[in-house]
Protein backbone atom coordinates (compact mmCIF):
# COMPACT_ATOMS: atom_id res chain seq x y z
CA UNK A 1 0.00 0.00 0.00
CA UNK A 2 1.29 3.45 -0.98
CA UNK A 3 0.51 6.38 1.26
CA UNK A 4 0.59 9.87 -0.24
CA UNK A 5 0.89 12.70 2.21
CA UNK A 6 1.08 16.42 1.54
CA UNK A 7 3.10 18.38 4.05
CA UNK A 8 2.36 22.08 4.30
CA UNK A 9 4.83 24.26 6.13
CA UNK A 10 3.36 26.13 9.06
CA UNK A 11 3.28 29.89 8.72
CA UNK A 12 6.08 31.63 10.56
CA UNK A 13 5.31 34.80 12.55
CA UNK A 14 6.43 36.81 9.50
CA UNK A 15 3.73 35.25 7.28
CA UNK A 16 1.15 35.13 10.06
CA UNK A 17 1.17 38.92 10.36
CA UNK A 18 -0.08 39.21 6.77
CA UNK A 19 -2.59 36.37 7.18
CA UNK A 20 -3.99 38.06 10.28
CA UNK A 21 -4.16 41.40 8.49
CA UNK A 22 -6.18 39.85 5.64
CA UNK A 23 -8.54 38.19 8.10
CA UNK A 24 -9.17 41.56 9.75
CA UNK A 25 -9.82 43.54 6.53
CA UNK A 26 -11.13 41.03 3.97
CA UNK A 27 -14.75 42.06 4.49
CA UNK A 28 -13.93 45.74 3.89
CA UNK A 29 -11.79 45.48 0.77
CA UNK A 30 -13.24 46.69 -2.57
CA UNK A 31 -15.35 43.94 -4.13
CA UNK A 32 -15.62 41.97 -0.89
CA UNK A 33 -19.17 40.99 -1.81
CA UNK A 34 -18.26 39.78 -5.31
CA UNK A 35 -17.33 36.06 -5.32
CA UNK A 36 -14.91 36.36 -8.27
CA UNK A 37 -13.02 39.19 -6.54
CA UNK A 38 -12.82 37.27 -3.28
CA UNK A 39 -11.48 34.22 -5.14
CA UNK A 40 -8.94 36.43 -6.96
CA UNK A 41 -7.65 37.83 -3.68
CA UNK A 42 -7.55 34.48 -1.92
CA UNK A 43 -5.65 32.89 -4.81
CA UNK A 44 -3.04 35.61 -4.34
CA UNK A 45 -3.04 35.07 -0.57
CA UNK A 46 -2.47 31.33 -1.09
CA UNK A 47 0.43 32.16 -3.45
CA UNK A 48 1.92 34.44 -0.80
CA UNK A 49 1.51 31.79 1.91
CA UNK A 50 3.29 29.24 -0.28
CA UNK A 51 6.16 31.63 -1.07
CA UNK A 52 6.47 33.08 2.42
CA UNK A 53 8.20 36.28 3.43
CA UNK A 54 11.56 36.21 1.58
CA UNK A 55 14.80 35.83 3.49
CA UNK A 56 18.49 35.67 2.62
CA UNK A 57 18.34 31.98 1.73
CA UNK A 58 16.02 32.86 -1.16
CA UNK A 59 18.48 33.61 -3.99
CA UNK A 60 16.57 36.56 -5.47
CA UNK A 61 16.42 38.14 -1.99
CA UNK A 62 19.94 37.21 -0.92
CA UNK A 63 20.96 40.81 -0.20
CA UNK A 64 17.56 41.99 1.09
CA UNK A 65 16.40 39.83 3.96
CA UNK A 66 12.80 41.01 4.14
CA UNK A 67 12.02 38.75 7.05
CA UNK A 68 14.69 40.53 9.12
CA UNK A 69 14.11 44.03 7.74
CA UNK A 70 10.31 44.06 8.00
CA UNK A 71 9.54 43.19 11.59
CA UNK A 72 5.97 44.55 11.64
CA UNK A 73 3.01 44.93 9.29
CA UNK A 74 1.03 48.14 9.63
CA UNK A 75 -2.77 48.42 9.52
CA UNK A 76 -4.09 48.69 5.97
CA UNK A 77 -5.04 52.19 4.83
CA UNK A 78 -7.38 53.16 2.04
CA UNK A 79 -10.47 51.61 3.64
CA UNK A 80 -11.94 54.67 5.31
CA UNK A 81 -12.49 58.29 4.30
CA UNK A 82 -10.09 60.24 2.11
CA UNK A 83 -7.06 61.72 3.83
CA UNK A 84 -6.21 65.39 3.36
CA UNK A 85 -3.22 65.93 1.08
CA UNK A 86 -1.64 68.86 -0.72
CA UNK A 87 -0.42 67.24 -3.93
CA UNK A 88 1.61 70.18 -5.21
CA UNK A 89 3.33 70.72 -1.89
CA UNK A 90 4.15 67.00 -1.70
CA UNK A 91 5.63 66.99 -5.20
CA UNK A 92 7.59 70.20 -4.86
CA UNK A 93 7.08 73.20 -7.12
CA UNK A 94 9.18 72.10 -10.08
CA UNK A 95 7.69 68.60 -10.34
CA UNK A 96 4.19 69.96 -9.69
CA UNK A 97 4.62 72.32 -12.65
CA UNK A 98 5.24 69.48 -15.13
CA UNK A 99 2.21 69.56 -17.41
CA UNK A 100 0.57 66.13 -17.36
CA UNK A 101 -2.64 64.15 -17.04
CA UNK A 102 -2.77 63.30 -13.34
CA UNK A 103 -3.92 60.13 -11.60
CA UNK A 104 -3.72 60.62 -7.84
CA UNK A 105 -3.84 57.95 -5.14
CA UNK A 106 -3.62 59.30 -1.59
CA UNK A 107 -3.72 57.04 1.41
CA UNK A 108 -4.51 54.05 -0.80
CA UNK A 109 -7.61 55.67 -2.33
CA UNK A 110 -8.17 57.02 -5.82
CA UNK A 111 -8.84 60.76 -5.68
CA UNK A 112 -10.99 61.82 -8.67
CA UNK A 113 -11.10 65.38 -7.30
CA UNK A 114 -7.30 65.64 -7.69
CA UNK A 115 -7.02 63.70 -10.97
CA UNK A 116 -7.36 64.91 -14.55
CA UNK A 117 -6.93 61.77 -16.69
CA UNK A 118 -10.64 61.01 -16.79
CA UNK A 119 -11.99 61.63 -20.28
CA UNK A 120 -8.62 62.30 -21.94
CA UNK A 121 -8.82 61.58 -25.69
CA UNK A 122 -7.47 58.22 -26.81
CA UNK A 123 -7.07 56.94 -23.24
CA UNK A 124 -9.31 54.49 -21.43
CA UNK A 125 -8.91 54.85 -17.67
CA UNK A 126 -10.66 53.33 -14.67
CA UNK A 127 -9.54 53.05 -11.06
CA UNK A 128 -9.40 49.42 -9.99
CA UNK A 129 -11.72 50.01 -7.04
CA UNK A 130 -14.59 50.98 -9.36
CA UNK A 131 -14.13 47.85 -11.51
CA UNK A 132 -14.46 45.48 -8.56
CA UNK A 133 -17.91 46.60 -7.44
CA UNK A 134 -20.00 44.29 -9.64
CA UNK A 135 -19.63 40.77 -11.03
CA UNK A 136 -19.85 41.89 -14.67
CA UNK A 137 -17.25 44.68 -14.44
CA UNK A 138 -14.96 42.63 -12.23
CA UNK A 139 -14.88 39.77 -14.74
CA UNK A 140 -13.40 42.05 -17.42
CA UNK A 141 -10.85 43.56 -15.04
CA UNK A 142 -9.73 40.30 -13.43
CA UNK A 143 -9.09 38.68 -16.82
CA UNK A 144 -6.32 41.24 -17.37
CA UNK A 145 -4.99 41.03 -13.81
CA UNK A 146 -3.39 37.62 -13.75
CA UNK A 147 -0.89 36.80 -11.03
CA UNK A 148 2.75 36.17 -12.07
CA UNK A 149 4.29 33.08 -10.55
CA UNK A 150 6.87 33.34 -7.81
CA UNK A 151 6.36 37.07 -7.19
CA UNK A 152 5.69 37.70 -3.51
CA UNK A 153 5.22 41.47 -3.97
CA UNK A 154 2.65 40.91 -6.71
CA UNK A 155 0.85 38.44 -4.44
CA UNK A 156 0.72 40.92 -1.55
CA UNK A 157 -0.35 43.80 -3.80
CA UNK A 158 -3.16 41.71 -5.27
CA UNK A 159 -4.33 40.41 -1.91
CA UNK A 160 -4.60 43.83 -0.30
CA UNK A 161 -5.15 46.19 -3.27
CA UNK A 162 -7.54 48.99 -2.38
CA UNK A 163 -7.23 50.52 -5.85
CA UNK A 164 -4.90 50.98 -8.81
CA UNK A 165 -4.78 52.41 -12.31
CA UNK A 166 -6.22 50.51 -15.27
CA UNK A 167 -5.03 52.44 -18.34
CA UNK A 168 -5.30 51.56 -22.01
CA UNK A 169 -3.91 53.81 -24.75
CA UNK A 170 -5.56 53.36 -28.15
CA UNK A 171 -3.53 51.98 -31.09
CA UNK A 172 -1.71 54.69 -32.99
CA UNK A 173 -2.44 57.31 -30.34
CA UNK A 174 0.41 59.72 -29.61
CA UNK A 175 -0.15 61.52 -26.31
CA UNK A 176 0.56 65.25 -26.24
CA UNK A 177 1.62 65.19 -22.59
CA UNK A 178 2.65 62.60 -19.99
CA UNK A 179 0.41 60.63 -17.66
CA UNK A 180 1.52 61.32 -14.09
CA UNK A 181 0.59 58.64 -11.57
CA UNK A 182 1.03 60.18 -8.13
CA UNK A 183 0.99 57.91 -5.08
CA UNK A 184 1.13 59.60 -1.69
CA UNK A 185 1.28 57.72 1.60
CA UNK A 186 0.37 60.48 4.05
CA UNK A 187 -0.40 58.38 7.11
CA UNK A 188 2.25 57.55 9.68
CA UNK A 189 2.12 53.85 10.50
CA UNK A 190 -0.25 52.66 7.73
CA UNK A 191 0.23 50.24 4.83
CA UNK A 192 -1.04 50.76 1.29
CA UNK A 193 -1.42 48.40 -1.66
CA UNK A 194 -2.07 49.13 -5.35
CA UNK A 195 -2.45 46.93 -8.44
CA UNK A 196 -1.95 48.59 -11.86
CA UNK A 197 -2.33 47.46 -15.46
CA UNK A 198 -1.23 49.64 -18.39
CA UNK A 199 -1.53 48.77 -22.09
CA UNK A 200 -0.21 50.62 -25.14
CA UNK A 201 -1.89 49.63 -28.39
CA UNK A 202 0.11 48.99 -31.54
CA UNK A 203 1.91 52.10 -32.74
CA UNK A 204 0.98 54.21 -29.71
CA UNK A 205 3.45 56.61 -28.12
CA UNK A 206 3.27 57.79 -24.53
CA UNK A 207 5.20 59.00 -21.49
CA UNK A 208 4.34 57.93 -17.97
CA UNK A 209 5.68 59.48 -14.79
CA UNK A 210 5.24 57.65 -11.48
CA UNK A 211 5.91 59.48 -8.23
CA UNK A 212 5.78 57.53 -4.98
CA UNK A 213 6.07 59.63 -1.83
CA UNK A 214 6.08 58.11 1.65
CA UNK A 215 5.48 59.83 4.96
CA UNK A 216 7.01 58.69 8.22
CA UNK A 217 7.17 54.94 8.70
CA UNK A 218 4.49 54.06 6.15
CA UNK A 219 4.56 50.84 4.11
CA UNK A 220 3.59 50.45 0.46
CA UNK A 221 3.26 47.46 -1.87
CA UNK A 222 2.48 47.78 -5.57
CA UNK A 223 2.48 45.67 -8.71
CA UNK A 224 2.24 46.95 -12.28
CA UNK A 225 1.73 44.98 -15.49
CA UNK A 226 2.80 46.87 -18.62
CA UNK A 227 2.05 45.66 -22.15
CA UNK A 228 3.62 47.56 -25.05
CA UNK A 229 2.20 46.65 -28.44
CA UNK A 230 3.81 46.25 -31.84
CA UNK A 231 5.70 49.40 -32.84
CA UNK A 232 4.61 51.24 -29.68
CA UNK A 233 6.96 53.40 -27.59
CA UNK A 234 6.84 54.21 -23.90
CA UNK A 235 9.04 56.53 -21.84
CA UNK A 236 8.59 55.68 -18.18
CA UNK A 237 10.08 57.75 -15.35
CA UNK A 238 9.69 56.62 -11.76
CA UNK A 239 10.61 58.49 -8.59
CA UNK A 240 10.51 56.88 -5.15
CA UNK A 241 11.23 59.28 -2.31
CA UNK A 242 10.79 59.13 1.45
CA UNK A 243 12.65 59.40 4.71
CA UNK A 244 11.70 56.31 6.69
CA UNK A 245 9.10 54.38 4.71
CA UNK A 246 9.18 50.84 3.33
CA UNK A 247 8.33 50.50 -0.35
CA UNK A 248 8.08 47.19 -2.21
CA UNK A 249 7.22 47.27 -5.90
CA UNK A 250 7.20 44.79 -8.73
CA UNK A 251 6.50 45.12 -12.45
CA UNK A 252 6.32 42.97 -15.55
CA UNK A 253 6.82 44.59 -18.95
CA UNK A 254 6.05 42.83 -22.24
CA UNK A 255 7.35 44.25 -25.52
CA UNK A 256 5.89 43.37 -28.89
CA UNK A 257 7.64 43.50 -32.25
CA UNK A 258 9.53 46.76 -32.79
CA UNK A 259 8.42 48.19 -29.43
CA UNK A 260 10.58 50.65 -27.50
CA UNK A 261 10.65 50.94 -23.71
CA UNK A 262 12.77 53.58 -21.94
CA UNK A 263 12.43 53.46 -18.15
CA UNK A 264 14.30 55.75 -15.75
CA UNK A 265 14.04 55.11 -12.01
CA UNK A 266 15.32 57.34 -9.21
CA UNK A 267 15.19 56.21 -5.58
CA UNK A 268 15.96 58.80 -2.93
CA UNK A 269 16.10 57.79 0.72
CA UNK A 270 13.66 55.48 2.45
CA UNK A 271 14.23 52.87 5.14
CA UNK A 272 13.77 50.06 2.62
CA UNK A 273 13.08 50.28 -1.10
CA UNK A 274 12.90 47.16 -3.24
CA UNK A 275 12.05 47.57 -6.93
CA UNK A 276 11.78 44.33 -8.85
CA UNK A 277 11.09 44.12 -12.58
CA UNK A 278 10.96 41.76 -15.54
CA UNK A 279 11.25 43.05 -19.10
CA UNK A 280 10.33 40.42 -21.70
CA UNK A 281 10.83 40.70 -25.46
CA UNK A 282 8.13 38.72 -27.25
CA UNK A 283 8.67 40.12 -30.76
CA UNK A 284 11.80 40.90 -32.81
CA UNK A 285 13.51 44.27 -33.28
CA UNK A 286 12.38 45.66 -29.92
CA UNK A 287 14.54 47.78 -27.63
CA UNK A 288 14.67 48.55 -23.89
CA UNK A 289 16.98 51.06 -22.20
CA UNK A 290 16.87 50.97 -18.39
CA UNK A 291 18.52 53.74 -16.35
CA UNK A 292 18.44 54.03 -12.58
CA UNK A 293 19.87 56.25 -9.86
CA UNK A 294 20.07 55.57 -6.13
CA UNK A 295 20.76 58.21 -3.47
CA UNK A 296 20.91 56.82 0.05
CA UNK A 297 22.37 57.71 3.43
CA UNK A 298 21.83 56.83 7.06
CA UNK A 299 20.81 53.17 7.25
CA UNK A 300 18.77 53.25 4.08
CA UNK A 301 18.55 50.01 2.06
CA UNK A 302 17.73 50.17 -1.68
CA UNK A 303 17.46 47.10 -3.91
CA UNK A 304 16.94 47.20 -7.68
CA UNK A 305 16.44 43.72 -9.11
CA UNK A 306 15.87 43.33 -12.85
CA UNK A 307 15.47 40.40 -15.24
CA UNK A 308 15.65 41.10 -18.97
CA UNK A 309 14.25 38.13 -20.86
CA UNK A 310 15.21 38.01 -24.55
CA UNK A 311 12.64 35.57 -25.94
CA UNK A 312 12.74 36.96 -29.50
CA UNK A 313 15.61 37.62 -31.95
CA UNK A 314 17.14 40.93 -33.03
CA UNK A 315 16.38 42.77 -29.76
CA UNK A 316 18.55 45.20 -27.80
CA UNK A 317 18.71 45.92 -24.06
CA UNK A 318 20.81 48.32 -22.02
CA UNK A 319 20.91 48.75 -18.24
CA UNK A 320 22.81 51.45 -16.36
CA UNK A 321 22.62 51.88 -12.59
CA UNK A 322 24.32 54.68 -10.62
CA UNK A 323 24.35 54.53 -6.81
CA UNK A 324 25.59 57.18 -4.37
CA UNK A 325 25.85 55.89 -0.81
CA UNK A 326 26.77 57.64 2.41
CA UNK A 327 26.94 56.70 6.11
CA UNK A 328 25.80 53.07 6.55
CA UNK A 329 23.52 52.97 3.53
CA UNK A 330 23.35 49.84 1.41
CA UNK A 331 22.37 49.43 -2.24
CA UNK A 332 21.84 46.32 -4.32
CA UNK A 333 21.65 45.78 -8.06
CA UNK A 334 20.82 42.32 -9.30
CA UNK A 335 20.66 42.34 -13.09
CA UNK A 336 20.05 39.22 -15.13
CA UNK A 337 20.03 39.04 -18.93
CA UNK A 338 18.49 35.80 -20.19
CA UNK A 339 18.72 34.90 -23.88
CA UNK A 340 16.35 32.12 -24.89
CA UNK A 341 16.88 29.55 -27.63
CA UNK A 342 16.23 31.13 -31.00
CA UNK A 343 16.82 34.69 -29.77
CA UNK A 344 19.73 35.18 -32.18
CA UNK A 345 21.30 38.60 -32.81
CA UNK A 346 20.52 39.67 -29.24
CA UNK A 347 22.51 42.68 -28.03
CA UNK A 348 22.37 42.99 -24.25
CA UNK A 349 24.64 44.97 -21.94
CA UNK A 350 24.50 46.15 -18.34
CA UNK A 351 26.66 48.31 -16.08
CA UNK A 352 26.42 49.21 -12.40
CA UNK A 353 28.56 51.93 -10.78
CA UNK A 354 28.60 52.91 -7.13
CA UNK A 355 30.09 55.98 -5.48
CA UNK A 356 30.84 55.30 -1.81
CA UNK A 357 31.05 58.44 0.31
CA UNK A 358 31.67 56.53 3.54
CA UNK A 359 33.81 53.59 4.59
CA UNK A 360 30.68 52.00 6.08
CA UNK A 361 28.52 52.19 2.94
CA UNK A 362 27.97 48.98 0.98
CA UNK A 363 27.14 48.18 -2.64
CA UNK A 364 26.27 44.65 -3.76
CA UNK A 365 26.19 43.97 -7.48
CA UNK A 366 25.16 40.62 -8.90
CA UNK A 367 25.25 40.60 -12.71
CA UNK A 368 24.10 37.45 -14.51
CA UNK A 369 24.11 36.23 -18.09
CA UNK A 370 22.09 33.17 -19.07
CA UNK A 371 22.53 32.50 -22.79
CA UNK A 372 21.02 29.70 -24.87
CA UNK A 373 21.75 31.20 -28.31
CA UNK A 374 25.10 31.31 -30.10
CA UNK A 375 24.94 34.52 -32.17
CA UNK A 376 24.66 37.21 -29.52
CA UNK A 377 26.61 40.16 -28.08
CA UNK A 378 26.19 40.35 -24.30
CA UNK A 379 28.26 41.81 -21.49
CA UNK A 380 28.15 43.23 -18.00
CA UNK A 381 30.30 45.22 -15.62
CA UNK A 382 30.31 46.72 -12.14
CA UNK A 383 32.49 49.21 -10.27
CA UNK A 384 32.56 50.74 -6.79
CA UNK A 385 34.83 53.50 -5.58
CA UNK A 386 35.23 56.89 -3.95
CA UNK A 387 35.34 60.40 -5.35
CA UNK A 388 38.32 61.00 -7.61
CA UNK A 389 40.87 62.99 -5.55
CA UNK A 390 42.50 64.40 -8.69
CA UNK A 391 39.18 65.84 -9.87
CA UNK A 392 38.53 67.25 -6.41
CA UNK A 393 41.97 68.92 -6.45
CA UNK A 394 41.36 70.27 -9.96
CA UNK A 395 38.08 71.94 -8.95
CA UNK A 396 39.41 73.29 -5.66
CA UNK A 397 42.50 74.67 -7.39
CA UNK A 398 40.14 76.80 -9.45
CA UNK A 399 38.53 78.34 -6.39
CA UNK A 400 35.55 76.01 -5.97
CA UNK A 401 34.92 75.22 -2.28
CA UNK A 402 35.25 71.57 -1.24
CA UNK A 403 31.55 71.03 -0.52
CA UNK A 404 30.54 72.52 -3.84
CA UNK A 405 33.16 70.50 -5.69
CA UNK A 406 31.85 67.29 -4.12
CA UNK A 407 28.30 68.20 -5.07
CA UNK A 408 29.27 68.92 -8.67
CA UNK A 409 31.07 65.59 -9.06
CA UNK A 410 28.24 63.61 -7.44
CA UNK A 411 25.59 65.35 -9.55
CA UNK A 412 27.59 64.59 -12.71
CA UNK A 413 27.95 60.95 -11.66
CA UNK A 414 24.18 60.54 -11.12
CA UNK A 415 23.42 62.61 -14.19
CA UNK A 416 24.71 59.87 -16.47
CA UNK A 417 21.57 57.90 -15.55
CA UNK A 418 19.10 60.79 -15.37
CA UNK A 419 20.17 62.77 -18.45
CA UNK A 420 18.21 60.37 -20.66
CA UNK A 421 14.99 62.07 -19.46
CA UNK A 422 14.05 64.41 -22.31
CA UNK A 423 11.06 66.13 -20.69
CA UNK A 424 12.64 69.44 -19.64
CA UNK A 425 10.36 70.04 -16.69
CA UNK A 426 10.81 66.51 -15.34
CA UNK A 427 14.57 66.67 -15.89
CA UNK A 428 14.73 69.92 -13.93
CA UNK A 429 12.63 68.39 -11.14
CA UNK A 430 14.95 65.39 -10.84
CA UNK A 431 17.99 67.67 -10.80
CA UNK A 432 16.31 69.64 -8.03
CA UNK A 433 15.67 66.46 -6.00
CA UNK A 434 19.32 65.45 -6.36
CA UNK A 435 20.51 68.91 -5.31
CA UNK A 436 18.20 68.87 -2.26
CA UNK A 437 19.53 65.48 -1.21
CA UNK A 438 23.11 66.71 -1.52
CA UNK A 439 22.36 69.88 0.44
CA UNK A 440 20.68 67.95 3.27
CA UNK A 441 23.95 66.38 4.41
Amino acid sequence: MTIHQTITAAATPAEQRFLDLYASVSGRLPGAGVPAVKAWREEALDAFAALGVPHRRVEAWKYTDLRALMTAVHPLGGLDGAEQVDVNASLGRTLANVEAYRVVFAGGKFRPDLSTLQGAPGISFKPLCSKLKSESEAADALAALTLPKGDVVAALSTTFATSGALISIAPGRKLNKPIHIIVIAPGEGNAYALRNAITLGDGAEASIIETHLGAGASQAWSFTALEIGKGAALKHARLTQSEASLHLSSATVTLGEGAVYEPTHAAIGGALTRSEGTIRFTGPHARATYNAAILARGRSHVDFTLVVDHAAPHCESRELVKAVLDDRARAVFQGKVAVQRGAQKTDGKQMANALLLSNDAEFDSKPELEIFADDVVCGHGATAGQLDEDLMFYLQARGIPEAQARALLIAAFVGAALDTVDNEGLHAALDEKVAAWLAAK
